[in-house]
């Protein structure tokens, strides 16, 4: 019977190594490959641009990032995030529950791509 269970034991101990092993692989292969692929293309270099825009009667928060959006050529952003960003640099629009009137006045940020960036060779 003891022989039974250090059979039983050894063969635990055996598979518990064979998932480690198969873990350590797994994590290993990842991290190259991250490596491998992190500096596959270079980001382009980009020039942070602000700009103050006086809202006009019926503007929008959406039309407004819509509009900025296009001018944004220093990388992929999209309408909500660049949304967002403008609520974060405006925190009264949170007061106002992003009611905008006329006169008031956004602070807007965006990215021009310059060159020597990977999008301008």
């Amino acid at each position: 019977m003891e022989n039974f269970k250090s059979r039983i034991t050894l063969k635990i101990i055996e598979k518990k190594r064979r998932e480690q092993a198969i873990k350590g692989f797994a994590i290993a292969s990842f991290m190259a490959s991250t490596l491998i692929f992190s500096g596959y293309k270079t980001a382009p270099h980009q020039e942070l641009v602000s700009e103050t825009y006086v809202v006009q009667e019926g503007d929008t928060l959406w039309d407004i990032s819509e509009r900025y959006l296009q001018k944004n050529t220093g990388g992929r952003r999209y309408i909500l995030e660049f949304q967002s960003g403008i609520e974060e640099l405006n925190p009264w629009l949170v007061e106002r529950h992003k009611q905008l009137k006329a006169g008031d006045k956004l602070r807007i940020n965006y990215f021009v791509a310059t060159k020597g960036g990977a999008e301008n060779e």
